[in-house]
Order: C-alpha cells, then structure tokens, then sequence
C-alpha cells in the first residue's frame, strides 16, 4: 500500500468514526423521551366525586366510586376523591398494583364506616 493510498484509507476511517459518532449524538439527541406525564383529575358524578388517572392526556383510570367498598358509593368530596387518586399514582410510581384497600383508606381519612348512612 503506497503513502498516498494508506492516508486516505486513514481519512476515510476518521471521516467514517467522525459520522458514527455524529449519528449517535444526534439519535441520542432527538430520541423519544420515555418518560410519561401521570396526573390526576377529579370528576364530578351524580352522586358526589371520582376521579380519573390520564396518562399522557389520556383517561387510564376512570374511577366514579370508592374503591374497596362493597357497592357503587361515590367519595363525599373532591379532596377525597384527589387523594385516592394520588395514592393510586404512587402506587404505579413504584410499580405496584394499583390497587387500594379499606385499612388505606381509613389511614386516608376517608370515611368509609358513614357509607352506609347514605
């Protein structure tokens, strides 16, 4: 291989690296972002609150009662309803189920003993 033949084998490895590396930093760059916006939203229902978990905008959850409780009772207030919901948020956070029991509502302060008085 000559001198002039081994240089531009040589700069065409670096044009060659050069490139890669650009094509790397740009994908890396421009790449789709997986995080995903998680946030709850109260809703009002006939019979009092619920609330819905969007994901991204969209409805993930749609929860018009309590969950847990026996029956189709909606939460008394939009603050209950918004700490269920969070709750719930955290849960998927931590990659748990998203699931929600009487003994954690009760730690809520969510009145779950009074539903049957309604």
């Amino acid at each position: 291989m000559t001198s002039s033949n081994l240089s531009k084998f040589i700069l065409f490895v670096i044009a060659g690296a050069a490139l890669l590396l650009g094509l790397i930093f740009w994908n890396h760059s421009h790449g789709k972002d997986d995080r995903v916006y998680v946030e709850v939203k109260p809703i009002q229902t006939g019979n009092g609150w619920g609330y819905n978990i969007l994901t991204d905008g969209k409805i993930y959850i749609h929860q018009e009662y309590i969950p847990a409780v026996v029956g189709r009772h909606a939460f008394k207030t939009k603050e209950d309803a918004l700490k269920v919901g969070r709750k719930v948020i955290s849960k998927l956070s931590a990659r748990q189920m998203p699931t929600i029991s009487i003994d954690e509502l009760r730690e809520m302060g969510i009145m779950i003993d009074s539903i049957a008085d309604r």
